[in-house]
């Protein structure tokens, strides 16, 4: 989970949790937020480091480490986060490989249906549902993409707890990872990173359709590919 307000987020809870353990009078203690799971035996917190063995952003974002040598990896987000399960391309080859590949051949067939040609502009967001047999795969990860995560928490960027017995209570939603999969659906989105994108029918490095060549104004070419558990009403939606 990269920039500065996420940063925020991530140091917000952490600081809560070690200040935690202080007002719990160095004994373990519970977390919990606003509905969502509870984690228990909590001593303290630190930041996930390091990269995805494709050098892309860690699924995991802060350890909380329990009693007898345990530790679980959250993954955390925002309230209006706009994808989940990070590390685009790379990180989702790793989490299943080949499932981009299938999409990027699919969504390159759609546009050329639509009426796309080399060159063209206005291309349209491109949105794939995954199927249920590897949400859980793509959501918890793997060690190879910094993860497995153990719970998503999803809450405000400005972390806010009391303590209340021997719990500490904070403004987020701690969801377990294979819960979260069972209950979300899961898309793959594929989207510009500049507005000024011409359609192109190039492949990338690997192989695959690249789809979106060199901005005019910036240079940067090529497309994101991030996971998403929803998709606009008016959504161009392929299967694969």
């Amino acid at each position: 989970m990269a920039g500065a307000q996420a940063e925020r987020q991530e140091t917000g809870l952490i600081d809560a949790i070690n200040g935690g353990y202080g007002q719990a009078g160095g004994k373990p203690f519970t977390i919990s937020g606003v509905g969502g799971s509870r984690i228990t035996d909590c001593i303290r917190a630190e930041k996930f480091e390091g990269r995805s063995r494709a050098g892309t952003e860690p699924y995991t974002d802060v350890i909380i480490y329990r009693t007898r040598n345990r530790k679980v990896n959250i993954s955390m987000k925002g309230t209006s986060a706009p994808s989940i399960a990070g590390g685009g391309l790379s990180g989702l080859e790793e989490a299943a490989p080949g499932l981009t590949g299938k999409f990027l051949n699919v969504a390159l067939q759609k546009y050329q249906n639509m009426g796309f040609v080399e060159g063209m502009s206005d291309l349209p967001d491109m949105y794939g549902k995954v199927g249920a047999n590897l949400k859980e795969q793509i959501v918890v990860g793997n060690a190879s993409m910094g993860g497995p995560i153990d719970y998503m928490y999803v809450g405000p960027m400005n972390v806010t707890s009391r303590f209340s017995g021997n719990s500490l209570i904070v403004n987020g939603k701690f969801t377990g990872a294979k819960k979260y999969a069972k209950d979300n659906d899961l898309y793959l989105r594929l989207r510009k990173r500049r507005g000024d994108q011409p359609f192109t029918q190039e492949k990338d490095t690997k192989g695959m359709p690249l789809i979106l060549g060199k901005s005019p104004s910036r240079g940067d070419k090529g497309r994101r590919i991030v996971t998403t558990t929803k998709t606009p009403a008016n959504a161009q939606v392929v299967e694969f």
